[in-house]
Parts: C-alpha cells; sequence; structure tokens
C-alpha cells in the first residue's frame, strides 16, 4: 500500500510518497508559499498534489497541520501560521478530487508515530510526544490511537497558562508556556540580547549563561508538567530545539528528574529522547494512515 502523506507548516510543506515499508519512493520539501498561490487553497493543494504523484498508484492520503482540528478530523479550528486553511472542508474535497481515503491530523501526532514505529515501542497503555520547535507540540496515543478530548482540542501543553508572564501568544491568549519555553523563547532572547549570534549557535556560545538554561528550565517543567498529570507508559522527548547545535540534553534530563514527581513516577520513567528527522512527520503520516485503514478493515 502506497501512501501520499505531507505536512503543511507555516514555512516549509513537506510532501513523499511512502511504501508499505515506510520507505520514501519520493520526498520534497519546498516553501508553503510556492503551493498556496491563490485565494482558493484547496484547489492550489489538489493541484499540487496531482502534480507530485502524476501517475504513482496512490492508497491513501494522510495531511497533518501545526492546528487545532475538530473530532471527526475534517476541519481545521485554529492554525496561527496557517490560518488560511481554517475552517474549510479538506478532507471532503481532497477526497472527491482524488477518490481516495484521506486522514487528517496534527503534525505532531505523525511525529510521535513515526518515533513509535522507530524505537519499536508497545502501542499499550498511554504514550507521550513531547517535541520541541517553534512551539510546543504534543501527542497523546492510547493503546495507539490519538487523545483527542471532546473537541478535538487535547494535548495542548504549550497553551498552559504560565504564572506572571505577560507576552502574547498567536493563539489568542496571554501567557502561554511556549512563549517562555521553546523554540519562541530562543529566538525572542537571541533577537534582544544576543543579536550577532547566529540562532543556530545559541548554545554552542551562550549554553552556560543564566537565561538559556532558564529557557531549557522551562521545557523541563512543562515535561514533568505532563508526567506528574498524566503518568503515561512512555515519553518520547524531541524536535528541533534539542537537536541545536550544543543543546544541554543531560541539563535538560536533570531538570526534568528534579521537576517529576517523587517516589513515582520519577523513579520508574521510561523515557526516549528523539532525532530530528526532516521526513519524520510525512513517513509518520503514512504510519497512522496504514493503522487507520487495517481499523476501518477491522
Amino acid at each position: 500500500m502506497n501512501v501520499l502523506s505531507i505536512d503543511i507548516g507555516g514555512t516549509s510543506f513537506r510532501i513523499g510518497a511512502v511504501r508499505a515499508d515506510g520507505s520514501l519512493i519520493k520526498f520534497d520539501k519546498v516553501p508553503t508559499s510556492s503551493v498556496f498561490r491563490t485565494e482558493n487553497v484547496l484547489h492550489d493543494l489538489v493541484a499540487y498534489i496531482q502534480m507530485f504523484s502524476g501517475n504513482s498508484p496512490i492508497d491513501a492520503l494522510a495531511i497533518g497541520f501545526p492546528a487545532t482540528l475538530n473530532t471527526d478530523r475534517s476541519r481545521i479550528v485554529q492554525a496561527p501560521n496557517i490560518a488560511f486553511m481554517e475552517n474549510l472542508p479538506v478532507c471532503e474535497v481532497l477526497r472527491q478530487a482524488l477518490n481516495i481515503p484521506v486522514f487528517a491530523e496534527r503534525d505532531v501526532t505523525f511525529a510521535l508515530c513515526f518515533d513509535m514505529e522507530k524505537y519499536q515501542l508497545s502501542e499499550r497503555g498511554l504514550t507521550c510526544g513531547i517535541y520541541f520547535g517553534t512551539g510546543i507540540g504534543n501527542a497523546m496515543l492510547w493503546n495507539g490511537k490519538p487523545v483527542l478530548g471532546r473537541h478535538g482540542a487535547a494535548g495542548e501543553l504549550g497553551h498552559i497558562p504560565v504564572w506572571g508572564s505577560t507576552i502574547p501568544c498567536g493563539c489568542g491568549n496571554v501567557g502561554c508556556l511556549e512563549a517562555v519555553a521553546g523554540g519562541k523563547a530562543i529566538a525572542r532572547l537571541q533577537r534582544d540580547k544576543y543579536p550577532e549570534t547566529p540562532i543556530g549557535e545559541m548554545f554552542i556560545s551562550h549554553g552556560n549563561e543564566d537565561d538559556l538554561l532558564e529557557i531549557v528550565n522551562g521545557m523541563a517543567m512543562a515535561v514533568a508538567t505532563e508526567i506528574n498529570m498524566l503518568d503515561p507508559d512512555q515519553v518520547l522527548v524531541g524536535g528541533g530545539v534539542l537537536n541545536m547545535k550544543g543543546f544541554p540534553l543531560k541539563v535538560l534530563d536533570q531538570m526534568i528528574q528534579a521537576h517529576t514527581r517523587k517516589p513515582l513516577p520519577c523513579e520508574d520513567l521510561h523515557m526516549i529522547y528523539t532525532e530530528d528527522e526532516p521526513d519524520k512527520s510525512v513517513i509518520g503520516g503514512a504510519v497512522y494512515a496504514r493503522h487507520a485503514l487495517e481499523n476501518m478493515e477491522g
């Protein structure tokens, strides 16, 4: 079974055709702006998919968004970085145009599905994935299936309010966790205090300084918060920030341990730090679609 899988971000649009064994037939990464050229964004999306796939047989489509989706995963509710796709019948239009099953999810769920297979983890119980990029991506799987919540908005760890913070967030609220812990906070620190340091060298040049370590501590508090609330069977932590040059992974781990409830779950944590592959969410989307099709057939 070949799956066409897409990861739409505010900056980059990733697309790949994936074989049943998880290997890529074809992969491309282009600016999102080069795909969506007109006001009819769904027409643009269909046209790009058809151009990319050509005459190759595709059995299903998986499409991931950095967004909140409704419970049946047919529409985007809120997506600050791709607001032009909010409230559109994405799945319905794609199914009709392509005549194949279409599965939409948050991009972070696709990333977690990829890592579950890569590290050969059991689907039993509760698995949490926390990925620090520009924001904080968070996905939870219960026995292999996404935890959605009443409105489809479960897992928004990055939007836990932080006492005393007055920093506006792209979601519309003020004082969200991801504004002070992760990529947004590092970018703001670089802009305000270290403008001569390239963003990719922040930890190499300033990794021992208190203001940057405070951001790392905020990341640790985010992870520990989820662990203390949910007591998951396994936790995967990754994302672009952890893969920056010089990132103090041992320090992060020590901080997570310090903030996690004792004696349990701290003394029996199953935690994995993941790598940041550029095609992770694309291949993970194919994993998600394959499992979804199996459940439909079963």
